[in-house]
């Protein structure tokens, strides 16, 4: 082989080291460009779920604030309070309500109510509560002059 063979070949393995290189560098390219991409779209989310989790918070702490232990005893109380009704005997009470309720003459009802003068009615009942007040504090001073304690 002579010389110049060896510079052909020379030049032509630099020539295609050369198109592997810049091929590389564009791989390279995309490559980092795509690492950009996900490290952008990764802090995005990243500050999405921060947001939600300060507005999940308050709930989680609400939910590990319930006494669990607590809730489950109240259920068991209220299954066994459940098991011992007898709806047969809340049936009949019912229809006892209604029929109790059917014999209500609401015409004489409303009209014994349309009758009453609620100004008379309000000031009878505020000399009524004067009067309790008057007896509660004789009561209050005869117990104090006889030594007694008021209940």
């Amino acid at each position: 082989m002579n010389e110049q063979q060896i510079n052909e070949g020379s030049e032509k393995l630099i020539k295609k080291l050369r198109r592997e290189l810049a091929f590389t560098r564009i791989m390279c390219l995309v490559t980092s460009l795509l690492i950009l991409a996900l490290l952008a779209g990764g802090g995005y989310v990243l500050r999405q779920v921060n947001g939600i989790m300060g507005q999940v918070q308050p709930v989680l702490d609400q939910a590990a604030a319930v006494d669990v232990e607590n809730v489950n005893d109240t259920l068991r109380q209220v299954k066994r309070s459940l098991e011992d009704v007898d709806l047969a005997q809340v049936a009949e009470m019912m229809e006892q309500a209604v029929e109790t309720l059917e014999e209500v003459d609401i015409e004489a009802l409303n009209e014994a109510i349309s009758g009453l003068d609620t100004q008379e009615l309000s000031r009878t009942m505020a000399n009524l509560n004067d009067a309790v007040e008057s007896l509660k504090r004789v009561e209050s001073s005869l117990n104090r002059i006889f030594g007694k304690r008021s209940v």
